[in-house]
C-alpha cells in the first residue's frame, strides 16, 4: 500500500454531503453499504429519483458505474457539479481570487458599518433593520442595537437605489404548503440590500468564460442563495440573532436573519474546496457517470441495462421538490417540467392529487422493473407505513414482477411533518429490498411484509421512536 492509497483510506466523503444544501441525503455509510452488498465493481447502478446524488458519491468512489437520473433540473445541476472531476481547483481557487478582488468594493458599500464588517443583520418582517453583528475594531463579533435614525438611514440607502443587474422576476407558484400565495416572486425572498448583492455577484461569475470553474462558482452562488435570503429565521430561545436554517418552503416570520452575501459565498466556496479536493482522491478514475433528465415514467435506458437501483421515492405531498427548488432554477435560469413531476401538491395551479401520484408511482416502478436485470436488486428508502402514497406504492410493487428481500430502519435525528403527525409514524426511513423475478410472483401479500416491517421496528425501537397519534 502506497502513500498516497494509506491516505485516501484516512478520507471520509462526510465534507462531500455539505458542498450544497439540497434535502433529502442520506447517510453515506448506508448508501456505501447498499451498493457494496447488492452490486459488483464495474456494475451499473442507476437511481431514477437522484436528487443531491448520494448514490453517485459513493457508487463512484466503490468503483461501479452510474446514472443518475432526476427530473428537477436543479438536482442535475447540483449532482453534475458534485461528480464533475474535469476540474482545476487551482484555476477555481484563482478564479475566486479574482473575483473577490471585484466585489470587495460591493462588500464594504454593503455590509460595512462604521468601518465595521456586518456579518448579519436582524430585520422585521417588513425589513426594518434592528440589530447588526458586526466585527469590531479588536476583530471580535459583537451585537449592536440601531437607534431608529440609524435604522431609517439603512433602510433609505436600500430603497433609493436601482438594482442594474439581472435578478429572477419569476412568479412562485401558489401552495399554501410552501406558504407561497400565489402572489410572492423570487426576487421578493430577498432583502433589498442581500438582492443587490446576489445580482452583481451573479454578473461578476458570468463574467468569466464558460468552464468547468465557472459552473462550480456558480454552484457555490446557489449553494448560498437560501442563506442570505429572508428564509433564515433566528432560533429565538437561543437569542434573537441566533442562526437557524432554511428548512424547506418560504415561509418569512416575523423577524429574520439577512446574512452578509459575500462572507457568506467565501464560506460556501471553502466548503465546496474541501468537498471536491476529497472527492477527486476518492473517486474510481476507471469507472464513469452520466446525468438524465427523464420522466422517471418514460427513462431512455434500455430494458435489461441495470445492475443495481437504488431511489428515494417523492414523498408524496410531504416535499414538494420542485416546487422548493424555485430559488435555484430561476436563478440558473432553468426550464422546468412541473406537469411530469410525480408529487401530490396543495397548489390550485397543479393537477397533483393522490389519484394521480399513485398512477405515476406505478407507471415509475414498471420503467424501473423493464430497466433492471432480472435477478438482480431494487432498494428503496421511505419515510412512513401510512398514508395514500405508502399504498401506491405497495400496490405497485405487488403487481410488478419483484420479490420481497429484506427490509430495515434508519433512526433519524430530525423528522419531516408528516412523521410527526401520521397514526402510524416511525421516527426515521424504512430501507426496503426487493429481487426482480422473472415472472410477477406473490410469495408474501404486502400486509404480511407490512406486519413484519411493525414487529421488527417495535423490537428494535424504545418506546418514543415508533407512536401512536391521530386517534
Amino acid at each position: 500500500m502506497n502513500n498516497k492509497t494509506k491516505e485516501n483510506n484516512n478520507i471520509t466523503p462526510s465534507s462531500i454531503y455539505l458542498m450544497h444544501k439540497y434535502w433529502g441525503k442520506k447517510p453515506s455509510d448506508e448508501l456505501k453499504y447498499q451498493v457494496l452488498k447488492y452490486s459488483k465493481k464495474n456494475d451499473t447502478v442507476f437511481d431514477p429519483f437522484a436528487g443531491y446524488g448520494g448514490l453517485g458519491i459513493e457508487a463512484m468512489i466503490e468503483g461501479r458505474n452510474v446514472i443518475l437520473n432526476d427530473l428537477n433540473p436543479a438536482a442535475n445541476f447540483i449532482a453534475e457539479s458534485i461528480l464533475q472531476s474535469d476540474i482545476d481547483l487551482n484555476k477555481f481557487k484563482s478564479m475566486f481570487k479574482e473575483l473577490k478582488e471585484k466585489y470587495i468594493i460591493l462588500e464594504y458599500k454593503w455590509y460595512s458599518f462604521l468601518d465595521n464588517k456586518i456579518i448579519t443583520i436582524l430585520r422585521k418582517k417588513d425589513d426594518t433593520p434592528l440589530k447588526l453583528k458586526i466585527y469590531n475594531s479588536n476583530k471580535k463579533i459583537e451585537e449592536y442595537t440601531l437607534t431608529s435614525k440609524e435604522s431609517k438611514e439603512i433602510l433609505e440607502s436600500e430603497n433609493n437605489y436601482k438594482i442594474k443587474s439581472w435578478y429572477p422576476k419569476n412568479k412562485i407558484i401558489q401552495n399554501s404548503r410552501i406558504c407561497s400565495n400565489g402572489k410572492m416572486k423570487i426576487c421578493d425572498l430577498f432583502p433589498k440590500r442581500a438582492l443587490i448583492c446576489q445580482s452583481e455577484l451573479f454578473r461578476l461569475i458570468n463574467e468569466f468564460p464558460d468552464s468547468n470553474e465557472k459552473e462550480l462558482l456558480k454552484f457555490a452562488f446557489t449553494s448560498n442563495l437560501a442563506n442570505c435570503s429572508k428564509l433564515v429565521q433566528p432560533i429565538t430561545s437561543r437569542g434573537e440573532m441566533s442562526q437557524g436554517a432554511w428548512m424547506t418552503g418560504f415561509y418569512i416570520g416575523e423577524t429574520y436573519l439577512e446574512n452578509n452575501v459575500f462572507h457568506y459565498f467565501e464560506n460556501r466556496v471553502k466548503k465546496i474546496i474541501k468537498g471536491k479536493e476529497d472527492y477527486l482522491k476518492l473517486y474510481s478514475k476507471n469507472n464513469h457517470y452520466s446525468i438524465i433528465c427523464n420522466d422517471a415514467k418514460d427513462l431512455s435506458l434500455d430494458s435489461e441495462s441495470v445492475d443495481f437501483v437504488f431511489t428515494d421515492f417523492p414523498y408524496g405531498d410531504t416535499v414538494p421538490y420542485f416546487e422548493q427548488s424555485q430559488i435555484w432554477n430561476a436563478w440558473l435560469s432553468k426550464e422546468v417540467d412541473y406537469e411530469n413531476e410525480i408529487v401530490v401538491s396543495d397548489s390550485k395551479e397543479r393537477d397533483k392529487n393522490q389519484l394521480n401520484f399513485a398512477r405515476d408511482i406505478d407507471k415509475s416502478i414498471s420503467e424501473i422493473c423493464r430497466v433492471l436485470k432480472t435477478n438482480k436488486y431494487f432498494t428503496f428508502t421511505f419515510h412512513s407505513l401510512s398514508g395514500e402514497e405508502w399504498e401506491a406504492l405497495s400496490n405497485s410493487l405487488l403487481n410488478h414482477a419483484f420479490q420481497f428481500v429484506d427490509f430495515k430502519l434508519l433512526i433519524q435525528k430530525t423528522f419531516t411533518p408528516r412523521q410527526l403527525n401520521r397514526k402510524q409514524s416511525i421516527k426515521g426511513d424504512l430501507v426496503v429490498t426487493y429481487k426482480k423475478v422473472k415472472q410477477k410472483q406473490i410469495t408474501m401479500d404486502f400486509n404480511t411484509i407490512e406486519g413484519k416491517i411493525l414487529e421488527e421496528i417495535k423490537s428494535k425501537c424504545k418506546p418514543d421512536e415508533l407512536y401512536e397519534t391521530n386517534d
